[in-house]
């Protein structure tokens, strides 16, 4: 079994895993938002922006490319905590104000 590429983990990162922080938002708790802003986002930022330079290289990503740019990298970061955010907030009021 090989591993995988650092190309290859942090499109991962981009595709999949923070796609699926959205998936049933609505049933997920304050703990759960705490710890994924507080903890899991900051770890997954970082370690794509490890990525990022291992693509670099190991000339998996040429200079300039977007998968591998930090300020885009932190950019995508900042927007999912934005995002997270105000789902949360409009999630809590609806259920304060729909009873």
């Amino acid at each position: 079994m090989g591993t995988v590429s650092a190309r290859k983990r942090i499109e991962s990162i981009e595709r999949d895993v923070i796609s699926s922080m959205f998936v049933g938002l609505l049933s997920k708790d304050d703990k759960w938002l705490e710890h994924t802003l507080n903890e899991t986002l900051p770890r997954l930022e970082e370690r794509s922006l490890r990525l990022a330079q291992e693509c670099k290289k190991n000339g998996e990503c040429v200079e300039g490319e977007m998968l591998c740019d930090e300020a885009r990298i932190r950019a995508l970061f900042k927007e999912t905590r934005k995002k997270l955010e105000k789902e949360h907030i409009s999630r809590e009021s609806h259920s304060r104000f729909g009873h």
